[in-house]
């Protein structure tokens, strides 16, 4: 080897070993990449992985995806699996952090990042659709559910408990569900009806009948296993993968609920919460110590009562999260509070505070909260409605793996930026689904999709 070499290796080695003790602001990043783009030689081939990450850093996916696309060589070089790592672990933690110590592949990290990019910049393709019961073309019934499936007409018939009424009437789409690439949605008091775009299957699910039960299903939670409803006091819910059904009686009627798996939290009306196991015991969580922590004046017990929410951690099978905002007045001043409680199973863990200073001085108090579309992260938002102006509060997020609060101090509201869905849409990864008057708009982030 010749001198020249091993001067090179060398100064490689050193810009190595200086990359991996350093930790650069994002101001240096920039000027390096000023000084790089000096050099028409493409230095970032050529750069210690260690220090390529350091770049990837200050990178938004879209900056990711003009890198890729410079040449062959810089693709390898920013698919490689670190980088492929950072961005996964930034963008998209649950699929790092997956339980059982699954680890994702550099394929399927890179597939994830894509439909991230796809579910940030626009649809492919979509479909305007009308709720339909019997005359339904495009679903038909799932094969492995319905044993009669090839006698469409007899199939019906056992469900037309209620009357015959073929076309349901826009109550259905009032508490319309999506989750996972699957639909949700009454067609009738008792039935639920479940659509999925990826089979073009239809399942039809009955909830109990009779004197003894209320006489309306109401749906509240849909997940990647659950639908969830309730019948006053009557919490029913149906796995929609493995096709089973288990209900279980309540103290008081449900007012919200949240799934994830097999695991279902209830908010009942009077504030208590209720954590139950698919096919398992009904658990009560105690919120006496939260608001006793607190010490809460009657006005404002109440607001944190009405706010109440439960997030499920999407990769910890037994953490969970319930959220809620109040106002206080702190040094004679009104505040904001946004709450996020960490509980593993029924055990309250830690609690995490944030005081927002107040915008308008007319306001509901009623703060909406979930978490935020996939493509930003595993985010909880908190939304206040505006009081009959377009005044908005401050957007607050919490980050359920970092665990801390952002205010969007300053910033004007955006859905689309933000991630926040409305009461009436949700979307995942795959599609994007809003509810109207009888029926949905439905759109695929997925190339070449055909609905």
């Amino acid at each position: 080897m010749d001198i020249s070499n091993e001067n090179l290796r060398a100064r490689f080695t050193q810009l190595r070993q200086f990359i991996s003790d350093s930790s650069f602001s994002r101001e240096e990043v920039r000027y390096l990449r000023i000084l790089l783009s000096k050099n028409r030689l493409d230095i970032i081939n050529e750069l210690p992985i260690e220090l390529v990450v350091q770049i990837a850093e200050s990178l938004d996916l879209s900056d990711f995806a003009v890198c890729t696309a410079v040449s062959r060589q810089r693709r390898e070089v920013f698919h490689s699996s670190p980088i492929i790592s950072h961005f996964v672990n930034r963008f998209c933690p649950s699929l790092a952090h997956r339980s059982r110590g699954i680890q994702a592949s550099q394929e399927e990290g890179l597939e994830v990042l894509l439909k991230i990019g796809r579910a940030r910049h626009g649809v492919n393709v979509y479909v305007s659709k009308a709720f339909l019961w019997k005359y339904e073309s495009i679903f038909q019934l799932d094969p492995e559910y319905h044993i009669n499936h090839q006698d469409v007409t007899a199939t019906y018939a056992q469900y037309n408990v209620d009357g015959d009424d073929p076309n349901p009437d826009g109550v259905s789409s009032l508490g319309a569900l999506y989750s996972t690439g699957k639909i949700a949605w009454r067609p009738k008091r008792h039935i639920v009806v479940v659509d999925s775009f990826w089979s073009r299957t239809r399942k039809i699910f009955s909830a109990p009948a009779g004197p003894l039960v209320a006489p309306e299903l109401r749906l509240l939670a849909m997940g990647n296993h659950l639908i969830v409803g309730a019948m006053d006091r009557l919490l029913v819910a149906w796995d929609h993968v493995r096709n089973t059904y288990q209900e279980k009686k309540l103290p008081g009627s449900a007012k919200t609920a949240a799934t994830e798996g097999p695991r279902v939290a209830v908010i009942l009306y009077s504030g208590d919460v209720f954590l139950w196991e698919f096919g398992g015991s009904l658990k009560a969580l105690s919120t006496v110590p939260l608001v006793n922590y607190h010490n809460f004046h009657t006005d404002t017990f109440a607001h944190w009562q009405s706010n109440l929410a439960v997030v499920f951690h999407p990769t910890c099978s037994r953490t969970f999260f319930l959220a809620s905002a109040y106002d206080m007045i702190v040094d004679s001043s009104a505040a904001s509070k946004r709450v996020v409680y960490e509980f593993n199973d029924t055990r309250h863990i830690r609690t995490f505070e944030l005081g927002v200073a107040p915008i308008s001085s007319r306001r509901t108090g009623l703060v909406s909260i979930r978490k935020l579309l996939p493509y930003r992260r595993d985010i909880i938002g908190f939304y206040e409605q505006p009081f009959k102006t377009d005044i908005h509060e401050t957007f607050v997020e919490f980050d359920i793996y970092a665990r801390e609060f952002t205010a969007r101090v300053g910033e004007e509201f955006n859905h689309q930026k933000f991630g926040w869905c409305t009461m009436d849409s949700n979307a995942d990864l795959d599609f994007f689904v809003a509810f109207n008057n009888n029926g949905y708009l439905a759109a695929s982030y997925q190339p070449g999709f055909n609905f």
